[in-house]
Formats: structure tokens, C-alpha cells, sequence
């Protein structure tokens, strides 16, 4: 997809070429010819405020495109935290909304209002995921499977951990292998409740 000064640019050829020289177009617009070629040629990325002047006096309007809101989704980011490790902060108040692309979502098959954002505290998910990213889940899917990514929640605590099926129940196994993996069967089935399938991950670097 072309951006707004890919736009511009194109513009400027045009204009170029519609004059006949890039020392034409200078003399028309001001700009030193130097300037105006690095500028076509992509060796310095003009300012708005400069392009601007420049369209001015071409008599050109040139506006950057707005955002098609519709082809984006606001998921709810909630303040509980998912334990990666465990966390006791299980709130379900919204703390903002992150647009993410319809198309994205379609593409890993989630829909926009099954979706939740929380971020995660711990280290007991790293490499994977690390203390601090922010994880999409899919509260539609409810139903444990081996080998996915899931928040689930123990007792009182939240946790998000990868599912390994066990011959009486499940393992919520970490990705740091300095953490033990935890089973879940017999009386501890009754306390264990599954919240959605982790699709995604995203941190701040």
C-alpha cells in the first residue's frame, strides 16, 4: 500500500514532467533544484509543511487519506493480569480499547467480540512470551486442547500456561523450563476453569 509521501512524490514526477525539468519545477516553486531532486529522487523525505507550500503554489491538493475505521476492531483490554507464574488480580473492568484489522483477525480465525487483551506478569512463560506482553485471547474457545496456549484459571488464580493432556487429567505446563509443570486432576478438575486459547502476543520494546 502506497503511503502519503509515496503519493506526494508521485506528484512531484508528474509535475516534473508535466514542466519539463526538475529546474523548472524549482524555478515555479522556490525550492532549490538540488533540494527538489534529492526530494524525486527519494534521497530526502520532504516535510509537510514544505510539500505544502509547494502544492500551494502548483495550485495541487493533496490530502493524506483517513483511516477507514470500519475494516478495525476495538478489543476491550481488560486490567486482570495473566499469570505467567500466577496472578491474583482476576478483575474484569476495561482499562482501553486497541484497534486490531478485521482482516487480521479473520486470518486467525477469531472474532472481534470473543476477543479480550490483558498482559501478563511473570517469567514462567519466557522465551515465549515474557513478563509484561500483552496476549489476545479467544474467550470462545472454552474446550481444552492439547498442546495450545490457553488463560485458564486454578482455584483463584489466573494463569496462562500451555495444555499437555495426562492419563487423569491435563498438565499446565510453562515454557521456562525452571518451572515445574502443574497437573490439574481428580478434585483439582472441579476448581479448573478454562477462559479462551491465546492467539496472539505483543510487547513494548
Amino acid at each position: 500500500m502506497k503511503t502519503f509521501f509515496d503519493l506526494a512524490i508521485e506528484t512531484l514526477v508528474n509535475a516534473r514532467n508535466s514542466v519539463g525539468s526538475t529546474a523548472k519545477l524549482a524555478e515555479m516553486t522556490g525550492v532549490n533544484p538540488v533540494t527538489l531532486g534529492r526530494w524525486i529522487s527519494g534521497e530526502r523525505k520532504p516535510s509537510l509543511s514544505e510539500l505544502g507550500k509547494v502544492f500551494d503554489l502548483l495550485g495541487i491538493g493533496l490530502s493524506q487519506p483517513a483511516v477507514d475505521v470500519t475494516q478495525y476492531a476495538m478489543i476491550p483490554k481488560v486490567k486482570a493480569k495473566a499469570g505467567a507464574g500466577s496472578s491474583l488480580i482476576t478483575t474484569d473492568a476495561v482499562l482501553g480499547f486497541y484497534a486490531f484489522s478485521h482482516a487480521f483477525l479473520h486470518g486467525i480465525a477469531v472474532q472481534a467480540k470473543d476477543a479480550i487483551l490483558l498482559d501478563v506478569i511473570g517469567d514462567s512463560m519466557e522465551p515465549l512470551i515474557s513478563d509484561g506482553d500483552a496476549i489476545l485471547v479467544d474467550t470462545s474457545v472454552r474446550k481444552p486442547q492439547d498442546g495450545k496456549i490457553f488463560l485458564v484459571g486454578l482455584g483463584e488464580e489466573l494463569l496462562v500456561k500451555r495444555l499437555q493432556k495426562s492419563l487423569r487429567g491435563w498438565l499446565l505446563v510453562s515454557q521456562n523450563p525452571n518451572y515445574a509443570s502443574m497437573s490439574v486432576e481428580g478434585d483439582d478438575l472441579e476448581a479448573f476453569r478454562i477462559y479462551g486459547r491465546v492467539r496472539w502476543f505483543g510487547r513494548v520494546v
